[in-house]
């Protein structure tokens, strides 16, 4: 039962991660000097399972950023779906502040995803760079507290080190490219993201382990993520 579960689940993870990323962006706004933030996400590309539901990949992940300076924000992840299953994944990175004026910016987001499967005995690391555009359009003041609200829009580029993925896949693309829109309520402490990925749109998506739904018909797959964020 074990070797069954084994052999199902943990290759819908690392082509999940393959494909493209399997968490939403991080930190499109740094967080304030010294603040520190909590943070949960759930969410992952679409798939098809044949007489149940269309419906995300339902990863998560739990994590923390700190305020390191007024544009630079330290932050790292916990992946539990994928620990549940025995691998141990986790990222770290920045984000950092490139330029801003009074109701948009730009920033940029360098980072390492690490994933080792302890059954497998296999283990990857993939550098990451994120960069975002984001539009401030509502911002009010009610009860001593400010809500906010923001669109953003940008990319994540995922980089494969190795030629060989996990379970001896061939990875052709050592570049994997997926655009992103995303929108953020902030309301107070509480930050909600509603994020909107079209992963490796130029890849197929064909003879793969799961059916990924995507705009795009046979290559890539659309990604749906929710994150929540309480700043302490």
């Amino acid at each position: 039962m074990k070797n069954k579960r084994i052999n199902i689940i943990i290759p819908i993870l690392f082509i999940g991660i393959l494909i493209g990323s399997c968490a939403p962006t991080r930190f499109v706004k740094p967080i304030e000097h010294k603040k520190h933030v909590i943070s949960a996400n759930l969410g992952g590309p679409i798939i098809a399972i044949p007489g149940v539901a269309t419906m995300p990949i339902p990863f998560t992940s739990l994590g923390y950023g700190y305020g390191l300076k007024p544009k630079t924000t330290l932050f790292g992840n916990w992946h539990t779906t994928a620990a549940i299953f025995g691998v141990i994944q986790f990222d770290c990175g920045v984000s950092q502040l490139l330029w801003k004026n009074d109701n948009m910016g730009v920033s940029v987001s360098p980072s390492l995803n690490f994933f080792s499967d302890v059954f497998e005995k296999n283990t990857q690391l993939y550098p990451q760079i994120d960069a975002n555009y984001y539009f401030d359009y509502f911002k009010k003041e009610k009860k001593g507290r400010i809500n906010q609200n923001y669109f953003y829009g940008g990319f994540s580029n995922w980089f494969q080190l190795q030629s060989k993925a996990a379970h001896g896949l061939d990875l052709k693309n050592r570049m994997i490219f997926s655009p992103q829109l995303g929108h953020v309520f902030e309301r107070g402490k509480w930050n909600y993201t509603l994020e909107v990925k079209f992963l490796a749109p130029y890849l197929s998506n064909q003879n793969i382990v799961v059916d990924y739904v995507s705009p795009f018909g046979k290559r890539g797959a659309m990604g749906a993520y929710f994150g929540l964020n309480y700043k302490l």
